[in-house]
């Protein structure tokens, strides 16, 4: 099985930091690592980069990691994450795969004392944020875990995080393709969300109508390396969410993709690669005069 290349790996942070006036805001970070004190979350770690910006941040402790696959581009950055950090839970999707780097991640986690847990629809807390956990659909009838592990079956296997703060809702989908977009839309209430990380990184199986008039992000974010070799993303797929209305961020040429969100669910985005005019503020969607 042919693994994506480093350029396509991908690192998302979640943290609930309190600011100097004791008030909190929730911040996710869209790490520029390419496609690929307060509580603190991993979403996906890709093969380089994640562990040294936690160090920056003085984080030495994570309070969950989840794996949405176990494609490189999303675990690359695990083993060392677990050996050099306290991590207290681990969640992935359950499916076994056949790489080494599966095989390596799944050691690491026994050897840190995190407690392992399957996706199942459940609510995490973390602090004042809540990580709403959308499980994938069962493996297709016939097919035992053991072999359930094609690429494409694990991109529609992917884990889904629904993150809430306060008003302030942002979604997370792993690689999901169609065949799991189409399930979450027929099986559980999908959110107008606040900020959406575009699905298998921009591609066009990523996205439908149905998704965009579910989800009506204000800003949706691409993680993608610069000139991989996917031709990803889709620009079609970009002037579909610009057309919803989404601004688009794309990690290739905008760096990493800070945002930082109040209860209310006013939130702030920035960039690695904006001048003090790229700081864009987003209103409550009740201040809005468009539904």
């Amino acid at each position: 099985m042919r693994l994506i290349p480093r350029q396509c790996a991908l690192a998302v942070l979640v943290a609930l930091l309190a600011t100097p006036l004791a008030a909190q805001q929730l911040e996710i970070h869209f790490l520029n690592v390419g496609q690929g004190g307060g509580h603190t979350a991993v979403i996906d770690a890709g093969p380089s980069g994640i562990g040294a910006y936690l160090k920056s941040l003085h984080v030495d402790t994570i309070d969950l990691i989840v794996a949405s696959h176990p494609h490189a581009d999303h675990i690359g950055g695990m083993p060392d994450l677990l050996g050099t950090h306290v991590v207290r839970f681990y969640l992935d999707n359950g499916v076994p795969y056949t790489t080494a780097i599966y095989r390596q991640t799944m050691s690491a986690v026994r050897a840190s004392g995190a407690q392992y847990l399957t996706a199942t629809n459940r609510t995490i807390t973390l602090g004042a944020a809540r990580l709403h956990v959308m499980a994938p659909p069962a493996e297709p009838a016939g097919s035992p875990r053991t072999t359930y592990d094609a690429r494409r079956t694990q991109n529609n296997a992917s884990v889904g995080i629904l993150i809430e703060y306060g008003q302030f809702r942002a979604l997370l989908t792993g690689d999901s393709e169609q065949e799991e977009l189409r399930y979450w839309l027929a099986s559980a209430t999908i959110p107008r969300v606040n900020v959406l990380k575009l699905a298998h990184h921009g591609s066009a199986n990523g996205t439908s109508a149905g998704w965009i008039a579910a989800t009506k992000p204000r800003a949706a974010v691409i993680s993608v390396g610069a000139g991989n070799s996917y031709g990803h993303p889709s620009a079609p797929v970009i002037a579909q969410w610009e057309t919803a209305g989404a601004r688009v961020y794309r990690t290739d040429r905008d760096g990493t993709v800070f945002v930082v969100a109040n209860e209310d669910g006013s939130f702030v985005i920035t960039t690695d690669r904006a001048d003090p005019n790229g700081i864009v503020h987003f209103r409550p969607f009740t201040q809005d005069a468009k539904p």
